[in-house]
């Protein structure tokens, strides 16, 4: 038992200093680099953690001291304070993921809980311990929540009615992004290809234009439509002529 404890002991020492030279932790290192040297060292974690437990364990019966771990002890607040930033990260970029495929027609039925969803992203986000907002996985993360906050209202105003294929090649002109909105297969990923946050006012006017226009287009169609539904045409002679061929009344009226 003695010798398994010494061992753990050095063993332990060992993977403190490999957490703090190659873990997660370490400054400059990509958010997706972090993420596998994170989960890499949660298994290596849990090796040690159940033989510190089982050993504690023999401690405890043979009436030996209990060794401490404080190596240990630190290395596990660091693995659990960073598996909260990089559990929402990869939530994030998972549910992200899954976004790019949904279809356009299917846009306005799924738009709200999309909101919904980007919106508990951000206040889990916001809940994050402040020592982790300095790391690059954590700016990132909220620099992407952000965007998808401004942007989805932008999407769900170009999935209007109100939007022709006149306001589609407006935002073609302005994104120099060829948006293939008659594809059947036209999807969110080939939206977000275009630099809409960038254009952000542009589109945000072309959608609100659109729907004035349609809103136009509407009163004056059931104008057209009241009119003509009690309109009465008199068909007379013209200059001796036998056929019926002019119409009655004054033509300002039609």
């Amino acid at each position: 038992m003695i010798e398994k404890v010494d061992y753990l002991v050095n063993d332990v020492t060992t993977f403190r200093a490999d957490f703090v030279e190659n873990g997660p932790g370490v400054p400059g290192i990509e958010p997706k680099v972090a993420l596998y040297r994170l989960k890499m060292f949660q298994e290596e974690f849990l090796i040690r953690d159940r033989k510190f437990n089982s050993y504690n364990g023999g401690e405890i019966l043979f009436g030996l001291p209990n060794q401490q771990y404080p190596e240990l002890e630190e290395t596990k607040k660091q693995i659990e304070l960073f598996d909260k930033l990089y559990n929402l990260y990869s939530k994030v970029k998972d549910t992200l993921g899954k976004w790019k495929d949904i279809q356009w027609t299917e846009i306005i039925s799924e738009i709200t809980n999309m909101t919904e969803q980007i919106e508990q992203f951000a206040k889990d986000c916001a809940k994050l311990p402040g020592v982790l907002k300095s790391w690059a996985a954590y700016k990132e993360l909220k620099q992407e929540i952000d965007d998808m906050i401004e942007i989805l209202p932008m999407v769900e105003g170009l999935a209007k009615d109100s939007i022709r294929d006149r306001h589609w090649d407006e935002i073609i002109e302005i994104t120099k992004e060829d948006i293939p909105y008659k594809e059947e297969t036209f999807n969110f990923e080939q939206l977000m290809a275009a630099p809409l946050l960038k254009f952000k006012d542009d589109v945000d006017d072309i959608s609100e234009r659109a729907d004035k226009e349609l809103k136009l287009e509407k009163s004056l169609n059931n104008d057209v439509i009241a009119y003509w539904e009690y309109a009465e045409l008199e068909i007379k002679m013209w200059k001796g002529i036998d056929s019926p061929c002019l119409l009655g009344g004054n033509i300002q009226d039609i």
